[in-house]
């Protein structure tokens, strides 16, 4: 049995035991883990005030830079010049097909014409930045066919000139050979046509040294002058009044040319060589 004594200090340690077990537990309670993670913060929802959208705004949808006033009269300025630049060269285009039909690609030159009456069309419904956008391809196609027709002329009119030397070489020759009046009044013919000749080759190297530097117009402009002196002269060297006419037959459409006649009075009316007594 226990002593009277022994029950307060049991009593005592039982309170103690009690006292420590209950601040071990408090300090526990305050002391974080070592490796304790955050909770993950909740996402929001689209709906809240600091949501950020994924997608594009209205105007980045389809990455498109909006036409300003400022584009559109810029773009009409440039489509109404290049109306008038486009047409000014598929006339002329026109007309060399007239002259020498192999120079022009006929389905190139319907094209072109397609092209540009699109483009017109875009101009009167006040659609100009498409309207400059097609006129621009369509001076492109202009450029092209205009090079290929350079080359055609070119060719052609070397030939042209080269056959009037030579005829003018074997004229010159056989009035010094024979002597008779038919090749000494030849001669006379010959000797009067050296200046055109000269023209004529001028012309053809103007020519070629507009096409190498890509100024087709020039070059044509050129071509049709050079051409135009072979085509006289050729007529002028011709045997006969019947060879005469069926030349200016064959050679018609450029000799009714109104811009070459036109140049071609200018030239006939330069100063020859005077004339000996």
């Amino acid at each position: 049995m226990q002593t009277a004594a022994a029950k307060p200090i049991r009593v005592r340690l039982d309170i103690l035991i009690i006292l420590i077990a209950t601040a071990s537990l408090a300090a526990q309670g305050t002391v974080k883990p070592k490796n304790a993670t955050p909770a993950p913060a909740a996402k929001k929802t689209a709906t809240g005030s600091d949501a950020k959208s994924d997608k594009p705004g209205e105007g980045d949808k389809s990455g498109a830079k909006e036409v300003t006033y400022l584009d559109l009269v810029h773009a009409r300025e440039k489509a109404m010049k290049l109306k008038d630049d486009n047409m000014r060269d598929i006339q002329l285009l026109n007309t060399l097909q007239a002259a020498l039909p192999e120079s022009v690609d006929k389905g190139a030159s319907d094209s072109i014409a397609t092209e540009y009456k699109e483009a017109l069309k875009l101009i009167y419904r006040m659609e100009y930045v498409g309207a400059e956008k097609t006129l621009r391809t369509n001076r492109e196609n202009i450029a092209a066919a205009m090079g290929k027709a350079s080359e055609a002329f070119r060719k052609k009119t070397t030939e042209m000139l080269n056959e009037s030397a030579d005829r003018m070489a074997d004229l010159d020759m056989a009035a010094d050979n024979s002597g008779s009046s038919e090749s000494i009044r030849m001669a006379g013919v010959v000797q009067r046509n050296q200046h055109r000749l000269s023209v004529g080759y001028q012309q053809l190297s103007m020519a070629a040294n507009a096409e190498k530097h890509r100024r087709y117009a020039e070059a044509l402009s050129h071509y049709r002058l050079s051409r135009l002196h072979a085509i006289y002269l050729k007529i002028e060297l011709a045997k006969d009044e019947n060879e005469k006419n069926a030349l200016r037959k064959q050679y018609r459409n450029e000799l009714d040319d109104r811009g070459a006649a036109k140049d071609e009075k200018k030239e006939a009316a330069a100063p020859t060589e005077p004339k000996t007594k």
